[in-house]
């Protein structure tokens, strides 16, 4: 019988990369790492596709208090299985992302920004039915008024009430400035997020939750530009995107390339490939003893040898390329 486990191509969940058996190259003791960070507010970068949705996802699962009768399916056989840190799934966790904001002109990307706050303000009250009791009258509310940036003073307080502090989440945060500094309408990307626009006035009310509801946050995206430039907005986050002990966070060391070979039953001849050579890897600090690979360059790699049987004829996905 096969017990090779399936190339997680493609896979940003990280409870359906357990439940449906695909391999996931073990990151988790990184979490002990980042909850013994003095400052719990965090920001990291990476280039695009390196894993960083997944690794997001992850922390999710992790902390959130409505997955704490899953920890052992979904953690048990990795090293935070055996390793529980002291805040283990004890957060409401408020994820955004920012990649679906619409940046055609500046009204529609305001309105476009507030939009994804409020949701996912209402997705928060409504993923925890159980503990608001009034979650319901909430997002009425909200679906009422269209309180914009201010819904997450509701989310803050709906958590004070009830005693819990908030992990917020927050992926491709610098998504839409990356477009609207490529329109070059850097106008817009001026006035909303270095003077008092909607992007600043999101950080502003962010930092101003730390002071009560917001225990924790953690930061993507590809770029330090945008947050370089909220400056005094939101200047509480530890950049860890260079430091040598997060080097290896995302993204697939050569042992662990092996690894992948091994436990997804690869061919190994047909795997057999100088990485190095076709991808060049990274190293985020000039003292990283080891290079890290692109993961989904690699997965596609493998993922069109397991399919042909073959080399693919381009080493590059395309989805690499938009």
């Amino acid at each position: 019988m096969d017990t090779s486990r399936r190339l997680p191509y493609g896979i940003s969940n990280f409870a359906r990369l357990i439940e449906d058996n695909y391999y996931y190259v073990d990151k988790t003791s990184y979490i002990e790492s980042l909850e013994r960070e003095a400052n719990p507010y965090q920001f990291f970068i990476r280039p695009r596709k390196f894993g960083k949705s997944l690794f997001l996802s992850m922390l999710s699962w992790y902390y959130d208090i409505n997955s704490a009768n899953r920890f052992e399916e979904l953690f048990g056989r990795f090293y935070i299985g055996s390793h529980p840190t002291p805040e283990r799934n004890s957060y409401l966790v408020m994820a955004f992302n920012f990649s679906g904001v619409d940046t055609h002109d500046e009204e529609t990307f305001r309105k476009s920004f507030a939009n994804v706050v409020q949701q996912s303000a209402i997705g928060f009250l409504s993923k925890y039915r159980i503990i608001f009791a009034n979650a319901d009258e909430l997002i009425r509310n909200i679906n009422e008024t269209q309180p914009g940036i201010a819904v997450l003073r509701i989310a803050y307080d709906a958590a004070n009430d009830v005693g819990r502090k908030i992990f917020v989440i927050i992926d491709e945060y610098d998504h839409f400035a990356n477009d609207l500094i490529a329109m070059g309408v850097d106008a817009i990307y001026k006035k909303q997020v270095r003077a008092n626009g909607i992007v600043r006035d999101f950080y502003e009310t962010l930092k101003i939750g730390t002071s009560d509801a917001v225990g924790r946050i953690f930061i993507t995206g590809i770029s330090p530009v945008m947050i370089d430039d909220l400056t005094s907005g939101f200047n509480i986050a530890s950049n860890l995107t260079v430091e040598e002990r997060y080097n290896e966070m995302l993204g697939f060391t050569q042992a662990e390339v092996e690894g992948i070979i091994k436990e997804t039953g690869l061919n190994r001849k047909l795997a057999k490939v100088d990485i190095q050579n076709y991808y060049d890897g990274y190293k985020f600090h000039k003292d990283a003893p080891r290079r890290v690979y692109n993961p989904t360059m690699l997965l596609y790699y493998f993922n069109q040898l397991r399919m042909t049987g073959k080399e693919p004829e381009n080493i590059i996905d395309d989805n690499l390329k938009t």
